[in-house]
């Protein structure tokens, strides 16, 4: 007489897909929670980076030109601003744009044993 029921092979069968369902689901979670946390990191460096080069153009370029170092935040991200003359703006005769500078602000970080850098520039004038 047969009774209703599973037999140990098919508990087993059952239980084992489960947990490689459930093994690909923590995978998958792991992923994306390390893939949030690298997008909202790149992001404030981003943001901390515009910032300091919004406040970097208000200073006098005599300033800018000692450089000036920030960091390292939390992030351990280090904050470098510097200003140099911009000589490869020339005028119609060949001749120099004087009062044309470069202001660079760049981070670096280590990540995973590896140097990152990122920078952003823009040009302004002073005399």
């Amino acid at each position: 007489m047969r009774r209703g029921g599973f037999t140990l092979l098919e508990v087993l069968v059952a239980l084992g897909m489960f947990v490689l369902a459930v093994g690909g689901l923590a995978f998958a979670l792991d992923r994306s929670f390390a893939a949030n946390n690298y997008l909202r990191r790149d992001g404030e460096i981003r943001q901390q980076l515009e910032s300091l080069l919004d406040e970097s153009m208000a200073l006098p370029v005599a300033v800018l030109e000692q450089g000036r170092e920030a960091g390292p935040d939390v992030l351990g991200v280090t904050y470098s601003v510097a200003a140099e003359p911009a000589p490869e703006f020339r005028n119609k005769d060949d001749e120099e744009l004087g009062g044309l500078w470069r202001v660079t602000v760049r981070a670096e970080w280590t990540e995973q044993g590896e140097k990152q850098e990122w920078q952003e520039s823009h040009l302004r004038y002073q005399p």
